[in-house]
């Protein structure tokens, strides 16, 4: 019989969920919460519980509705940010 090899790669064992997490850490607002819950009820979902967004931050609750709101709020901030920066400078 032939050895399977298996090709672990540092790369691949990084789900779509953990790529989120890690930009959020880099580009989420202090004042995430608020931000959260407006962009959810602009999207005509119902205002969830402030403590619910905090710990889907914290991956304490896995819920991909509020993990994309949180992505978008991030991305939001950084291109806020990067235009300030253009315009400053």
């Amino acid at each position: 019989m032939a050895k399977l090899v298996k090709n672990n790669k540092k790369e691949d064992t990084l789900s779509h969920n953990e790529k989120a997490y890690k930009y959020l850490e880099d580009h989420l607002p202090y004042t995430y919460v608020d931000l959260t819950v407006d962009w959810l009820i602009k999207r005509g979902h119902k205002s969830p519980n402030k403590a619910l967004i905090r710990n889907v931050r914290n991956k304490t609750i896995l819920r991909n509705d509020i993990l994309l709101a949180l992505v978008e709020v991030a991305t939001e901030n950084k291109n806020s940010i990067e235009r300030i920066n253009s315009i400053v400078s």
